[in-house]
């Protein structure tokens, strides 16, 4: 199996991931705060995301991406799942918040740099992926952490989307590197 391959399938698992650690998160509303053990329904939202994220390594690594777009491909799996294990431990969302939302400029530069790299419609929906997840990063702080963590909807569902495409354009080799 190729490493094309390989994080063809990768894409297509973290947008599953993505999926469903979603459906948890929005559906389940864990809590923000807890003290002790964390309750089963956190442990599953945050495995479900440190599984995502873990699987995009493959994906970063295979696109055609510039070499700076790989690391903030890179900054964002690695720091987006230290915030993932922040929550985990039952740090609240006026720390975790505000982290996320300056990691999230990393995705968008990954998206932004990998979707430059590719053509038709994959790019268009990776700029517009960047362009969401660098505007609600930018507004977070005058909306407040509720309200921008609901404001990353279309970002989640573009990023999902592109994910889908840079599978499907890995598979057949268009978008590797």
């Amino acid at each position: 199996m190729t490493s094309s391959s390989v994080a063809a399938r990768c894409a297509f698992a973290a947008a599953a991931l993505f999926v469903a650690s979603m459906a948890l998160l929005i559906t389940q509303q864990p809590p923000t705060t807890f003290s002790g053990a964390p309750p089963p329904i956190v442990v599953a939202v945050s495995a479900g995301f440190t599984l995502f994220h873990l699987s995009l390594l493959p994906v970063v690594a295979a696109l055609l991406a510039p070499e700076w777009a790989r690391g903030s491909g890179y900054a964002w799996i690695v720091v987006d799942n230290v915030i993932v294990f922040m929550s985990y431990f039952g740090v609240g969302a006026d720390l975790v918040t505000p982290m996320r939302m300056g990691v999230h400029l990393a995705a968008a530069s990954w998206l932004a740099g990998a979707g430059a790299s590719t053509r038709g419609g994959a790019r268009w929906v990776g700029w517009a992926g960047a362009a969401a997840f660098a505007v609600v990063s930018a507004i977070a702080p005058f909306v407040g952490a509720a309200q921008a963590n609901q404001m990353l909807g279309p970002a989640g569902v573009l990023l999902v989307t592109w994910l889908v495409m840079a599978g499907a354009r890995l598979r057949t080799g268009i978008m590797a590197a």
